[in-house]
This record gives C-alpha cells, sequence and structure tokens, in this order.
C-alpha cells in the first residue's frame, strides 16, 4: 500500500471537542459557585442550650422553694406544729415523744438472756432437727439506698429478739425479718458487735418459737454438724445442710477473745447468721464475717462459739438499756462514687426515718449529716457512737445540708 506521508511527518490525530465546563472560554479555569449556607445545626444547638437554662432555672427555683416551705420556722409542741418566726438561719425543734411501738415490749432491758438446752439429751435425727430448730430461722433483709442483702437469723427471745449477722453494718438502712411460715415484720437494730458482725434486732412480735444453745465450751474437730441457712433469701427459705467440724480455735481481736468454729457444713461463705447446731440440735455457734479480719483479702465461714455469742447479746442489750436513746434516724455512708461526682459536703446522709416520727417532714431522705454538737459527722458508725453519749430527753443540734443549703435543727432524741 502506497504511504504518501513523508518519514518524518507527524501522525495526525483528531481528539474530540472539549464540553463547556463553564461559561467562559477557557478549560477547568472558571470558579464554581459556593453552595448555600445551612444554619440549621446552629438554631438547633442555641435551642438546646435555651431549653436546658431553662430547665435548670424551674429546678432551682422549686428547689428554693421546698427548701423555704421546710425550713420556715416550724416547731412541734406536744405533738402538734405551730409557726415561729422565721430568721436568717432558722433553728427548728423537734421534739421525739416515747412512743410505745419503740419500747422493749414492757420488759426490762438489759436482762436478755440466751435460751440454753441440755447437752446430755439424746441424739436426734436429722429430720428431728429440723423440724425442731426451721420454725425459729428467720430470713433477714438488709436494704439500703442502693443495695439489698439477705441473711439469715435466729429467734433468741418469744418476744422477738433476733440474732443475726452482717458484713456491712453501716450501710444498711432497714431491716425486714421474714419467717418460715410467710409472715413478714420490720425490725429495728438493736446494736452490733462491729469485730464479729453479730447484730441484735427487735420486731414487734410476741410468743416465738426459738433456738436452744449449748452450754458446751470445748469441741472435737470431725464431728458432726448442721446448718439452717437463707443463702437464697425469703424465696427458699431455711436450707438444711450437714457436715463435720473442721477446726476449733481461740483469736483474740481488739482486746476481744472469741473462739471461732470452722465446719463443712456452710453451703455459702456469704450465709452468714446461720446457727451451727450439733446433733442435740443446740446451737454450738453462729456464722458471721468474722473471717474477713482474720484472713485478709479473703471470706472464709467461721462461727462464733454460743458461749461468746451469750456475752455478745448481754453486752448489745445492756448498753441498748443503758445508752436506751434512739435519733428515730437510720443513716449510712455515703457512696465514694456520689460524693466526688455531686460534691456533697459530707460522707453521710438519712436513709429512711422512722414511720409515724414527729421528724417526718422535717427531715428527708439524702438529707446530708454534716454536724452533730459542732462535731463533724464522717461515718454512720461514728453518728451512732455519738448519738449514744446522750440521755433520754438531751437536746442536740443536728446540723444538715439540703439542696447545698446548710440547716440547723435541734432534736430531742426518743427513749427506746
Amino acid at each position: 500500500m502506497d504511504d504518501k506521508r513523508t518519514p518524518m511527518e507527524a501522525e495526525v490525530q483528531e481528539l474530540p471537542l472539549a464540553q463547556a465546563h463553564c461559561a467562559d472560554d477557557s478549560y477547568g479555569t472558571a470558579v464554581r459557585p459556593r453552595p448555600r449556607r445551612s444554619y440549621v445545626g446552629l438554631w438547633v444547638c442555641v435551642g438546646l442550650a435555651v431549653i436546658t437554662g431553662c430547665t435548670f432555672c424551674v429546678i432551682a427555683a422549686l428547689s428554693q422553694l421546698r427548701l423555704e416551705n421546710g425550713s420556715n420556722g416550724l416547731r412541734l409542741v406536744n405533738g402538734s406544729v405551730e409557726e415561729t418566726q422565721a430568721s436568717e438561719n432558722p433553728i427548728r425543734s423537734v421534739t421525739l415523744p416515747g412512743e410505745e411501738e419503740y419500747l422493749n415490749a414492757g420488759e426490762n432491758p438489759g436482762d436478755l438472756r440466751l435460751p440454753l438446752g441440755d447437752s446430755s439429751e439424746e441424739t436426734l435425727t436429722p429430720a428431728e432437727i429440723y423440724e425442731m430448730v426451721s420454725p425459729a430461722v428467720v430470713c433477714v433483709t438488709a436494704d439500703s439506698s442502693y443495695s439489698s442483702a439477705d441473711y439469715t437469723g435466729v429467734v433468741v427471745d418469744p418476744n422477738g429478739y433476733i440474732l443475726t449477722a452482717i458484713d456491712n453494718l453501716n450501710n444498711a438502712a432497714s431491716f425486714t425479718v421474714s419467717f418460715s411460715d410467710g409472715s413478714v415484720f420490720n425490725a429495728r437494730r438493736l446494736g452490733e458487735d462491729l469485730v464479729s458482725g453479730v447484730c441484735l434486732l427487735k420486731v414487734n412480735a410476741e410468743g416465738l418459737q426459738t433456738v436452744r444453745f449449748s452450754e458446751q465450751t470445748d469441741y472435737s474437730e470431725g464431728q458432726r454438724v448442721y446448718t439452717i441457712c437463707n443463702p437464697y433469701g425469703a424465696l427458699i427459705p431455711n436450707v438444711f445442710c450437714d457436715g463435720i467440724l473442721s477446726k476449733s480455735c481461740t483469736v483474740e481481736l481488739y482486746n476481744h477473745s472469741y473462739t471461732v468454729l470452722q465446719s463443712s457444713a456452710c453451703p455459702d461463705s456469704a450465709s452468714y447468721g446461720c446457727p451451727l447446731l450439733d446433733e442435740h440440735g443446740l446451737v454450738i455457734g453462729v456464722t458471721t464475717p468474722i473471717g474477713q479480719v482474720l484472713v485478709s483479702g479473703k471470706d472464709p465461714c467461721f462461727a462464733i462459739i454460743s458461749t461468746n455469742l451469750a456475752r455478745i447479746v448481754t453486752e448489745l442489750d445492756t448498753k441498748s438499756s443503758r445508752n436506751s436513746i434512739w435519733s428515730g434516724l437510720e443513716v449510712e455512708n455515703i457512696p465514694e462514687g456520689y460524693r466526688y461526682l455531686f460534691g456533697y459536703p459530707g460522707s453521710v446522709w438519712i436513709s429512711s426515718i422512722a414511720p409515724g416520727s414527729p421528724l417526718e417532714g422535717k427531715l428527708y431522705e439524702n438529707d446530708i449529716l454534716v454536724a452533730v454538737d459542732g462535731i463533724e459527722i464522717t461515718d454512720a458508725a461514728q453518728f451512732e457512737r455519738v448519738i449514744m453519749n446522750y440521755e433520754p430527753k438531751d437536746r442536740f443540734l443536728l446540723t444538715i445540708c439540703r439542696n447545698g443549703r446548710l440547716i440547723p435543727l435541734q432534736v430531742s432524741v426518743l427513749a427506746k
């Protein structure tokens, strides 16, 4: 084929015409128009800020109104409320009358003794032991404002005295006692042994069946023992277990001597308050959280021997009688996370107020306890110790914090 192009002639290539992208004749040099700005996001943020500010203003106004209504100089006189002249720093005087609901059921306080049994009695079968002891074993529910826990307890007096053991007494605000027959009672704490965790409660009931305690002081490793516990609460009450006594020893803690028993009969290391029974159906000990003190970082299940329990119960009841006052308040330590998050000016708050108490309507749950007669309150146990220094009908100045404002109240204590 005859090619008419010269060797040095450049090959001609036709290019397609460029499409016009803009109004001018130059390709790719025109400035594109900017999109129209949208202010929707800005207006949404402004609206949210306005709504939030208005909400805070309303809440602050309502809180101030409630605070003013609660601190307008009310004074309780002979069970009735009358208004007094409000001042810049009002002090409300609240007198608590000695009401029958909080008395020791007409008994002589300080005379409580554990019922004893005879260790020379005949040996019982496990079924007989359960049938004899189970009606006197109860489920104790300890409630706080943010948790609830179940423990076991035993009736030690027909008039409603309950012996139990709890591992966090300071945070327990209220107690409920459930019996195996389905009856439920609100309980009041009379006192506790802070080292062993043994706690004495009182319910308003009479004619209750009680357990019996052994007077024996020495036990042999390997002997058969039994427990009746409530590790699952009132839902499945009175779980019966058997085992052997693993160890018996005496320890010294905080100037007190305790004889502890360890056994394989406890179904759960957290089954505090369970009665440890011998083959006669007598209580030889009650499981307590004392193992947390003896073995740091672990929680073995130990029982305090019955002879020690007799001493503890007598001391608690005597102390309850000698210092027979009550503030009408249940208090607990504020969780650390709450304190740091909200900047609370104290470590203790009110978790509940006794039903029917004149303090109802004057104090509220979550009011923060700051001081008693100028003494700063740092934990719930300290508050109880400070109150115990007063006598019935004494008056003390209670300083609380509510909604960021300190409120002083002059309170007369209630006799148990």
